[in-house]
């Protein structure tokens, strides 16, 4: 029996439906990583605030460096404090938000690093300076995605490499997988949440127009670039 106040979804909505449950299973395998970026944030805080109580323990506080150290806690929390606006911004991103291209690789292979590194994973990028602008979104969901994705299909430890070559019309963005250590089984580290497949990665990839494909040794992708930046040189895309 179908209800008339609940229509029966139409492919474009199933779609959509596939398309969020991919974001949010990413969204989970970011949380923690962006939970120990936002704590780290905050350590150096904590630690001027013990060093500033113990200089106000004695029995006569040097007054000039309190207020020194009053200055730096200042500066610290005002950087900390930026830095997890920017780390919130990969859970409610803004839409019109635009980066390098190389400074979004860039962060996704530095914001997974060291949990990569718990697995046994290492992340090489390699991409050069790309001068030309992109979606945060579009960076920070496909490529980060891809990286799981990969990491979460290798049977064993491996490197991930990232390179990328521009053309007139598009950055290509390549990640190689290289199997370090063909005896020894991979530690899995996903928080009990499910493991990102291929079909998560295809569904992020489409809906932010980025070409994905299988290669040989890990993924293809493709930016399409701005029109702005069209039929442009290569030299001159890549320019630093």
């Amino acid at each position: 029996m179908t209800s008339t106040l609940l229509p029966e979804n139409t492919p474009g909505a199933e779609l959509s439906l596939l398309e969020d449950g991919a974001r949010y299973a990413l969204l989970q395998r970011l949380t923690p990583v962006l939970q120990h970026q936002i704590m780290g944030n905050f350590q150096s805080m904590d630690m001027l605030a013990v060093m500033m109580d113990r200089r106000l323990q004695s029995a006569s506080p040097d007054l000039g460096n309190l207020r020194q150290d009053c200055t730096l806690l200042g500066s610290v929390s005002e950087s900390a404090i930026k830095s997890v606006i920017n780390l919130l911004t990969w859970v409610c991103p803004k839409p019109a938000a635009t980066q390098r291209f190389d400074a979004g690789v860039e962060e996704c292979a530095a914001l997974l690093l060291n949990d990569f590194k718990l697995k046994g994973f290492v992340i090489a990028n390699e991409v050069p300076p790309v001068a030309a602008e992109f979606s945060c979104r579009a960076l920070r969901s496909v490529v980060s995605a891809a990286l799981f994705c990969l990491s979460d299909q290798a049977t064993a430890p491996a490197t991930l490499t990232l390179r990328a070559q521009a053309f007139p019309d598009r950055i290509d963005l390549t990640i190689d997988l290289l199997c370090t250590e063909q005896e020894q089984a991979k530690h899995v580290y996903s928080n009990g949440y499910r493991l990102l497949n291929w079909r998560d990665l295809e569904l992020l990839a489409a809906a932010e127009s980025v070409g994905l494909a299988r290669s040989d040794s890990g993924a293809w992708l493709s930016f399409r670039l701005p029109a702005e930046h069209q039929k442009l040189p290569a030299a001159l895309v890549a320019s630093g």
